[in-house]
């Protein structure tokens, strides 16, 4: 087997400044880092660029206008494996995520070298009560769209992702370029029977923390990718629910 290298990557969209806090302690995890940057606005791309101008270990992609979180972390997926990486630890560039517990990640991953490693968030209290509801609605609906409970968080974007895995995902199916990529993504792995690992990690809500999340356009693309996801589990029931009895079965 072929050793394991993991490097950090985040998606970047004007967060400049969240992202200048966040930097030292990024560098002291001695992690190789890509940050893609999804066509921020020159006054933010400068200040990214300058931040990282003398960091080695730091590597930059450029999207020359905003594609979405979920194509950042495609195209930060692609220049992963070209520049020789096995897995890939996501993680945001506004600090909300405990960087302490990639250490966990991490060691779960390499005894799952296949399974895709994901955060299950718990809040502090000042976090808006709406967030948390939200959060078990579309958890709810994934749970029906993999007729199983495998998803324990399909909304937290603290994950490791194995590159021949997530390559396999992204080669067969459309995964959702922008808020819909978290969601989807897991479905995705769910139907192809990737494993699924998940570790509990604290979320905060950072002081003049700007969100990107746009109403209108996100909860349609929301609505229309959990009608799509519930369609295509119908079509995939049979396998779906075979798969469990077989679990079941085993484990009995």
């Amino acid at each position: 087997m072929r050793a394991i290298k993991y490097c950090l990557i985040i998606p970047h969209y004007n967060h400049a400044d969240m992202f200048c806090a966040l930097l030292p302690k990024l560098k002291s995890l001695d992690l190789p880092c890509i940050v893609v940057d999804d066509g921020s606005d020159i006054k933010n791309t400068e200040k990214l660029s300058h931040a990282l101008a003398d960091e080695p270990n730091f590597f930059q992609v450029k999207h020359e206008y905003n594609r979405g979180k979920g194509a950042a972390v495609i195209s930060a997926c692609y220049h992963a494996r070209f520049l020789g990486f096995t897995h890939v630890i996501q993680i945001d560039a506004n600090g909300q995520y405990n960087l302490h517990d990639i250490q966990q990640f991490v060691d779960c991953s390499a005894q799952h070298p296949r399974a895709i490693i994901s955060g299950r968030s718990y809040f502090e209290d000042s976090v808006f009560k709406n967030r948390v509801y939200g959060h078990s609605i579309i958890d709810f609906c994934v749970a029906l769209e993999t007729l199983s409970l495998q998803i324990k968080d399909s909304l937290c974007g603290f994950r490791i992702f194995p590159l021949d895995e997530t390559e396999k995902l992204i080669d067969n199916y459309h995964i959702g370029s922008r808020m819909n990529f978290d969601a989807d993504i897991l479905v995705k792995a769910v139907w192809e029977n990737i494993p699924l690992h998940f570790i509990p990690t604290k979320v905060i809500h950072p002081e003049n923390n700007i969100s990107h999340f746009r109403c209108i356009r996100d909860k349609s693309l929301l609505i229309k990718l959990h009608v799509q996801l519930m369609c295509g589990m119908i079509v995939r029931s049979p396998m779906l629910i075979a798969r469990r009895i077989t679990f079941f079965l085993r484990k009995n």
